[in-house]
Parts: C-alpha cells; structure tokens; sequence
C-alpha cells in the first residue's frame, strides 16, 4: 500500500513534458515558413524554409533554447554559432495546442511575423 501511495504522489507531483509542434507561414505575401519543435520546454529546434516546393538549400534547421520572457513572451535564441536570432512565442501557447497565434523571427537584421498553430505529441 505505501508503494501504490508513493508512486501515485510520484506521478502527480512530477512535471511531464510532451513534444510541442508549432508550424508557421509567413504573415506575407511569400511561401517561408517556419517550424519550432519544442523537445522540452526549455529547448528544441527551428526550421526554416522559403517554401517546401523550393531547393533543398534554401531550409535551414537551427538549435534554439530558451532565453527569457519578455512582455508575455517566451523568447528562444538560436545557439548555432553561425547565427545570431531568436523566436519569440507567446507564452500562453507553450505547453499547449493552440489554434492562431503569431510568432516573431528576428534572423540576422531581418525580423519577420509568422501565423502559427501548435499541437502537443507524446512521443
């Protein structure tokens, strides 16, 4: 009985984490888009591409980790060394489906608005 007890004070008490998929296209008239893949709530990667019909060479795939909040923001940096970026996603969508949000991109000295919708896997 005190196993079952602490097993079940084990679970609830613990935090579970499922993999975020957030997809974004691009608040313009272009075909980018973007995907941040939430492996925790603290890291994960980002995708970006002119559009998948396009060559191979304009996608790129990027590791991000979390940064900060800022104004109801969860920001992520891009850690690639070669990069300098981040996402900003709001912070009432982390963790969560969701079904319209924006997300702000800045790459390099480019910053960019992206439409999205999240979903929750449990790998």
């Amino acid at each position: 009985m005190k196993f079952l007890a602490l097993t079940i004070a084990l679970i609830t008490t613990s935090t579970v984490w499922a993999r975020q998929y957030i997809q974004c296209s691009i608040l313009a008239d272009s075909t980018d888009v973007a995907v941040v893949n939430l492996t925790t709530n603290k890291t994960g990667t980002l995708f970006l591409s002119s559009g998948m019909q396009n060559p191979e060479d304009e996608r790129i795939l990027l590791n991000i980790e979390y940064s900060e909040n800022k104004n109801g923001f969860d920001i992520f940096k891009i850690v690639d060394s070669h990069v300098d970026g981040s996402v900003a996603v709001p912070s009432q969508v982390i963790g969560k489906s969701a079904d319209s949000f924006d997300i702000h991109l800045v790459f390099g000295h480019v910053e960019l608005d992206f439409g999205c919708f999240s979903r929750i896997y449990n790998d």
